[in-house]
């Protein structure tokens, strides 16, 4: 580990560890600072409005405590692993729903994002060493037309066209209804990505645009260095220069970006798993703010968080291991 130093790993955890703890403390105050009392919400949905039982809500809760109190109890839980009991769905404890939300959210947010950075990756590369033709003025043009298209149109655009009007694929949810509990999980693997087809390529779709772009300049800038020059002047084929020297430069500064997106894929794509009924953590989020659930909202985003963050600091200290030259002082 020549390229760090004992000082530099350090700075870069406690700097991890701090900007965490920020993230939390933030978690914990805006659903609080977003309006509306949870036990009005539950006793408006289950005991008529009576303020008897909103009153006993509000104690079995703790939210009859000071605010600063309920802070203390809210990290002295997280330090143990515990994320509370939902609200909304009483008694059932938050990390139980979670788990179960997040592994449809990784199926679709991570496969999609591995898929479009290697699509943007090829195709990048494959405009820029065509840069001018016809190919790379229409990647260039619809990859910008994509940008500004919003997320939800392209959903509801491919929902419509291949899910609605030609049913070649389930309009919604991520299994067949009416499956059976004891079903054997191999058999599931065919419906379950059937499911997930329309949602995976939506946002694929939507990220894969900013990243061909990202990839072409990368390509278009190592390009117009000299030691590629230099190469070019040895009479080395131009595949040689690419694969050996512009190629491994030119994706340095897209694993970052790899590795941010891959963190916050715990978070799901809210818009997407709302448009196709998708049960990951983003409809989960969803249906926590409208149902005002402090516990699930603050579990959900404190995994976020603390993936965010964790993915930030192993970007940072593999970066030298995938580039030499870097040392980290």
């Amino acid at each position: 580990m020549r390229n760090y130093s004992l000082s530099y790993v350090l700075r870069r955890v406690l700097s991890a560890l701090f900007t965490l703890w920020v993230a939390l403390t933030i978690n914990f105050l805006l659903p609080r600072l977003m309006g509306g009392n949870p036990v009005d919400y539950i006793a408006s949905k289950s005991a008529m409005g009576s303020q008897e039982y909103a009153q006993a809500l509000t104690q079995q809760f703790g939210l009859d405590k000071g605010m600063l109190e309920q802070y203390l109890h809210y990290l002295g839980q997280l330090l143990q692993g515990n994320m509370g009991i939902s609200y909304s769905i009483f008694p059932v404890p938050v990390w139980n729903i979670i788990s179960q939300a997040i592994p449809w959210t990784l199926l679709i947010v991570v496969s999609s994002t591995l898929i479009s950075f290697a699509l943007a990756w090829f195709l990048g590369t494959l405009a820029a060493l065509k840069k001018g033709s016809a190919f790379d003025n229409g990647m260039v043009g619809i990859s910008f037309y994509l940008q500004s298209t919003p997320q939800f149109f392209v959903g509801m655009m491919i929902l419509m066209g291949l899910g609605y009007y030609l049913g070649w694929f389930p309009m919604g949810h991520a299994m067949p209804s009416g499956v059976a509990k004891d079903t054997p999980w191999f058999h599931m693997i065919g419906p379950v990505l059937y499911h997930a087809f329309l949602p995976v390529l939506s946002m694929i779709i939507v990220n894969l645009a900013g990243r061909i772009v990202m990839m072409r300049s990368n390509i278009l800038q190592i390009f117009s260095e000299d030691y590629i020059t230099l190469a070019q002047a040895k009479g080395l084929r131009r595949r040689t220069v690419l694969s050996k020297y512009a190629l491994r430069n030119a994706l340095l500064p897209s694993f970052t970006g790899l590795m941010i997106s891959l963190g916050a894929a715990v978070g799901g794509a809210i818009t997407i798993e709302i448009i196709y009924a998708y049960p990951g953590i983003g409809l989960t989020i969803m249906n926590a703010i409208h149902s005002q659930d402090y516990p699930l909202i603050q579990g959900c985003f404190a995994i976020i968080a603390v993936s965010v963050v964790v993915m930030n600091l192993l970007a940072d200290l593999i970066y030298p291991i995938l580039d030499p030259r870097i040392t980290l002082q």
